[in-house]
């Protein structure tokens, strides 16, 4: 027949060859699907090539790798990750030291491979961890307040503390120290009961009680011996001295301690730190109910919150947002204190040591000053060994006087592992801090111990502590990336996919927090102040009782091209976009929505004195 095609008759075993090619030919189009899924993709590569070349040709700096360290770290925490890690140092490539500021990143999204070394657990368990991971990534399995942040024992509140014995009363006599709790708030009906609300906070070591006003005045003195500075019959006071309490006074369950521990599920721990004066805590519940908004989000990776509270005692917010409390090393900072942070890194070191660290494969650190206003990217989640950080352009890599501290560490354990090596390597600091930041927690179990033994060398000598200013706890996560060889990928605004900072920034970009730190003032054309919102004097300033009576913040005035709306002086220029004044009101929508969702007592508390209480 014209036109017509005849085919050969095909035999049974050509049928089944050719059945068997369209198969596999079915199977690896699947495949190719699901490695480029971002869950799959950001699970099963190493980084090195994590981000696209568009990416890394087109604006992110990069620090370099460094050495991995075996020290024991401070305090005897482990820095190595798991028993066997191969821990020799990596050398920096040429294309670490610097990159050459262009063009934004659009996307995060292209991958290519990395063969050149294999996972921790190993090809095979990769995949598997990276099936897991993307199922575990969507469930809602995960509780608001998990048994992990329980202490052992129960314990966690006020620790029992030494006993008040009436003979150790000295009468007639007055001692200065740091206030832990101030007497005009804290009136007791004896000297023995002042004695007892002391000897319940840990970091009181002094109390000082007035038989005539009751004011009874808790402080805290790092001396072996403290002296009074006034006693004698003219001087009404009656004081103790109760013993130093040493060691940790709250324990919880340990990491190391679990048998036979399964691989944290893929997604991300938001975990913030708090000293827990009033002042933070106001600003710590509306951190809160902008994370649990958009945890909420379908497929949200952010599966897990914590409160790192390194303080004394427990305070208001104990019931209201999942915490875990650690012993801080000033007890002075529960009320006051020049720099409050120092014990931050080390609260973070114990935290990353616990069963709560091991809730998730990723940690997202955060201060109490951001808002959530949306669910981050899985592309976040990136392979250990890489971390994102946000750029910071007042952090210097090359601080001399950080560089002393780290090369003075370095000489220490140039014994270890051939960490020899690290003079032949430049010293370039990641421009970044610990907040925010997104890495691997087997990278923070190694960053924070160090982190913490950085932040004690900067606090000595005294020509260090002043020339790095407040600025040293930055430094000291940086110096402790850079040793252990956690490499940060950092970049401002909007090139950044963690944090925006209205109205500093004109847009958010793939931002997913914004962080209310600059004051913003609007003024219109003829320089009359229209709005402001400072969260310094938010609720009547930094100093008041907790807990804050929390209010909505006015709207900012809508966008008129004719107003001439203007910022203040020392934003130049001050001119405000439009850009801008959105980015302003999408904040203030979000911490006003939370606002309103908040009661005026914190949860838990069935009067606002008791919170008051827990508070001081």
């Amino acid at each position: 027949m014209a036109g017509r095609r005849f085919l050969p008759k095909l035999g049974f075993v050509p049928c089944s060859i050719i059945a068997g090619i369209v198969f596999l030919v079915i199977v690896a189009l699947a495949q190719a699907i699901a490695e480029t899924h971002p869950d799959a993709v950001s699970d099963r590569h190493h980084g090195d090539e994590f981000l696209s070349r568009r990416a890394h040709e087109t604006g992110y700096r990069r620090s370099g790798s460094r050495h991995r360290t075996h020290h024991g770290g401070l305090f005897g925490l482990n820095l190595d990750g798991e028993e066997g890690e191969d821990l020799k140092p990596r050398r920096a490539r040429a294309g670490d030291e610097e990159v050459e500021e262009v063009e934004v990143v659009e996307e995060i999204v292209e991958v290519e491979e990395d063969d050149d070394e294999g996972s921790d657990g190993g090809e095979e368990a990769d995949e598997k961890g990276s099936v897991t991971a993307t199922r575990d990534a969507r469930d809602d399995r995960f509780d608001e307040f998990p048994a992990s942040l329980a202490p052992l024992g129960g314990g966690g509140g006020d620790s029992p503390g030494p006993s008040c014995d009436a003979g150790d009363f000295i009468e007639h006599a007055e001692f200065w120290g740091d206030v832990v709790v101030d007497g005009t708030q804290n009136l007791k009906t004896s000297a023995s009961r002042c004695c007892e609300a002391c000897a319940k906070i840990r970091s009181c070591r002094i109390w000082v009680w007035n038989p005539d006003s009751k004011q009874c005045w808790l402080k805290a003195d790092e001396r072996e011996q403290p002296e009074p500075v006034a006693k004698g019959a003219s001087v009404a006071w009656t004081s103790g001295v109760l013993p130093q309490r040493k060691g940790p006074g709250v324990k919880y369950a340990l990491a190391k301690d679990v048998v036979d521990p399964t691989p944290p599920p893929k997604c991300l721990h938001t975990v913030l730190t708090s000293s827990g004066n009033a002042y933070m805590n106001w600003q710590t519940r509306i951190m809160y109910q902008t994370y649990l908004k958009h945890a909420a989000e379908p497929g949200s990776v952010m599966k897990a919150f914590t409160r790192i509270l390194h303080r004394g005692k427990d305070d208001e917010l104990m019931m209201e947002v999942p915490t875990m409390r650690f012993d801080p090393n000033q007890g002075k900072c529960d009320t006051w204190c020049d720099y409050p942070v120092a014990d931050r890194s080390l609260a973070v070191a114990q935290w990353s040591q616990t069963t709560d660290s091991m809730r998730c494969s990723h940690v997202m650190m955060v201060e109490t000053d951001y808002i959530y206003v949306k669910s981050p990217s899985p592309h976040i989640l990136m392979p250990r060994g890489k971390a994102i950080g946000f750029e910071y352009s007042y952090i210097y890599p090359q601080d001399l006087n950080m560089k002393r501290v780290y090369e003075e560490y370095m000489r220490e354990h140039a014994d270890e592992l051939g960490r020899s090596e690290w003079k032949r390597e430049k010293f370039a600091l990641p421009r970044t801090g610990n907040a925010p930041s997104c890495l691997n927690v087997e990278d923070l179990r190694r960053v924070a111990p160090l982190w913490a033994e950085f932040v004690a060398r900067t606090e000595k000598p005294e020509e260090v502590r002043k020339a790095l200013g407040w600025l040293r706890d930055m430094y000291a996560y940086d110096a402790a990336a850079l040793a252990v060889g956690v490499e940060h990928v950092v970049a401002p605004t909007p090139r950044t996919p963690l944090m925006a900072q209205p109205p500093a920034d004109e847009k958010i970009g793939d931002a997913f927090l914004l962080h209310y730190t600059w004051g913003p003032e609007i003024y219109d054309g003829k320089d009359e102040k229209l709005w402001v919102f400072d969260k310094r004097s938010y609720g009547g300033g930094q100093y008041q009782r907790g807990p804050y009576q929390l209010s909505k913040i006015p709207d900012p005035p809508r966008w008129d091209p004719a107003a001439g709306l203007q910022l203040q002086d020392f934003f130049q220029p001050r001119t405000l976009s439009e850009s801008k004044l959105e980015l302003i009101r999408l904040m203030i929508d979000e911490f006003n929505e939370a606002v309103g969702k908040l009661p005026r007592i914190p949860k838990g508390h069935k009067t606002l004195e008791e919170a008051q209480a827990m508070a001081a």
